[in-house]
């Protein structure tokens, strides 16, 4: 090619009344780098995350590939950008990637059917997967026809002529993490920094656990690999130094079960010194081990308070966790977790789901009474989400449980782009063979009042008095 190939990489987020997904887009910025890294200057690369500021860049300088993230929360947002980029640029190649998307074949072949807009999707974590594209269209020369004419590793898509589906080998991790160019020390996420978004970072990929509500499940992804400890520290003194003179408090973390490695203690003392350094951070948003609760209550101590942790129990039943495939960590181990937890001043937070496989009303109201009596600060109620990359989309486990479901517009998840209304939606378990929809609504209300009441804590006092009485308050 003459010219330089134009990327767009989107994470996008609706901004109608406030970000509903208000992180620095590291998962862009890591396809950038490693895009970058191969490529060099073959490529041009801009990252977006707010709609508007790509659209207003896509009608001005239209480019030759846009990439956008694919999650339950900006999917149809995603889709629409994405047409709207075909209409400017008729030869523009749509990428699309991420969790909100099926393991199975059949599944694959039904969603793309219904995103038109979108061209090519990367299976997986997808920095290779998304410049293996890259590499067909430089060496293409962007002639259609080669690109389209077998298929590419980690990539599914539709042949456009035959209209068949056709799917590449799965690509193997990236064991070594550092392969990826960090895209806070090479600069490219400083964009970012605007004041409004909050600090994102990953230390580690991958989870032991098979957990069936939950996408990282799947075997794919169950050996650990890990970023370098000295670009943890070195990626966590640049954010330190911005977030400083921004006056940004908070962090996230994408680790899935962060204090239960050894590795997490180096990273907690580094955030511990950057806080006293810089004031950043002073609250981290991570989620915890589900086991190794020891580990993770003495690892996490080295940022005190802030730092919660978070008791992801999501059921406290036996079969319905054998059906999910989950174990938690016990009752009595729960209670004696929190009880030195608060000893120790810190917060806990605990979780639940409402219509996982197996619960009924009155084993869900059990480990209610459970969660609340362990004295956890605060226990969020969750509807259970039928996400896709799951076993709730696959019809033989819904089969197997007689789901049945209901869709409901995702929280804030709406607004006006171009003159036309675009909001996301997600699918919700409302009944099973062994919950009723009259008793997914009753459990509906109970988690309003355990938000209202529990976390709010506006009747502690009498909640404490009911105790001494032996009054369970769930049932109260």
């Amino acid at each position: 090619m003459d010219k330089k190939l134009k990327v767009f990489l989107c994470d996008l987020t609706y901004d109608t009344i406030i970000l509903v997904s208000d992180t620095i887009p590291i998962n862009i910025g890591f396809i950038g780098s490693y895009m970058k890294k191969k490529f060099g200057d073959n490529v041009s690369i801009e990252l977006f995350k707010y709609p508007n500021d790509v659209i207003k860049e896509i009608k001005k300088n239209p480019p030759d590939v846009i990439c956008l993230s694919n999650y339950s929360w900006n999917s149809n947002l995603s889709e629409y950008v994405a047409s709207i980029t075909k209409k400017i640029n008729p030869n523009v190649f749509t990428i699309q990637g991420g969790t909100n998307f099926p393991h199975q074949s059949d599944l694959q072949d039904t969603f793309l059917r219904n995103r038109p807009a979108t061209d090519f999707y990367t299976l997986l974590e997808a920095e290779k997967s998304c410049s293996n594209i890259i590499e067909r269209i430089l060496n293409s020369k962007l002639d259609r026809k080669k690109i389209y004419s077998k298929p590419i590793d980690g990539v599914v898509f539709i042949e456009p002529e035959t209209k068949k589906f056709i799917k590449g080998n799965y690509v193997d991790r990236i064991k070594d993490l550092d392969e990826v160019p960090s895209p806070y020390l090479n600069r490219m996420l400083d964009k970012f920094f605007d004041g409004n978004l909050t600090p994102f970072i990953e230390t580690n990929r991958g989870c032991p656990f098979t957990c069936s509500f939950c996408h990282t499940g799947s075997d794919y992804f169950h050996k650990l690999n890990k970023f370098s400890q000295k670009r943890v520290e070195d990626e966590i003194n640049y954010i330190g130094e911005k977030a400083e003179n921004l006056g940004i408090s908070n962090l996230h973390m994408a680790d899935v079960n962060f204090g239960m490695y050894p590795q997490d203690r180096l990273t907690c003392e580094f955030l511990k010194k950057s806080n006293e350094k810089h004031g950043w951070p002073r609250q981290i948003m991570a989620t915890t081990g589900k086991n190794s609760k020891d580990r993770v209550m003495e690892i996490t101590n080295i940022l005190g308070d802030m730092f919660s942790i978070n008791m992801s129990m999501q059921s406290m039943d036996e079969q319905v966790l054998n059906n999910i495939k989950r174990a938690n960590i016990k009752l009595d181990h729960m209670i004696d977790v929190n009880n030195r937890l608060i000893n120790q001043g810190r917060s806990t937070k605990a979780e639940l789901i409402i219509g996982l496989p197996g619960e009924t009303k009155e084993t869900f109201l059990t480990g209610l009474d459970n969660v609340l009596n362990s004295k956890s600060t605060s226990v969020t109620i969750y509807t259970l989400m039928m996400l896709h990359g799951t076993e709730f989309k696959n019809p033989k486990y819904r089969e197997e449980f007689d789901y049945k479901s209901k869709f409901r517009i995702v929280p804030l998840n709406f607004g006006e782009y171009e003159d036309k209304k675009i909001f996301d939606y997600e699918e919700v378990g409302i009944q099973t063979k062994d919950l009723s929809f009259d008793e997914y609504l009753y459990l509906r209300v109970i988690a309003l009042l355990v938000e209202s009441v529990h976390n709010g804590r506006p009747f502690n006092e009498f909640f404490l008095y009911a105790k001494t009485y032996d009054i369970q308050p769930a049932s109260l």
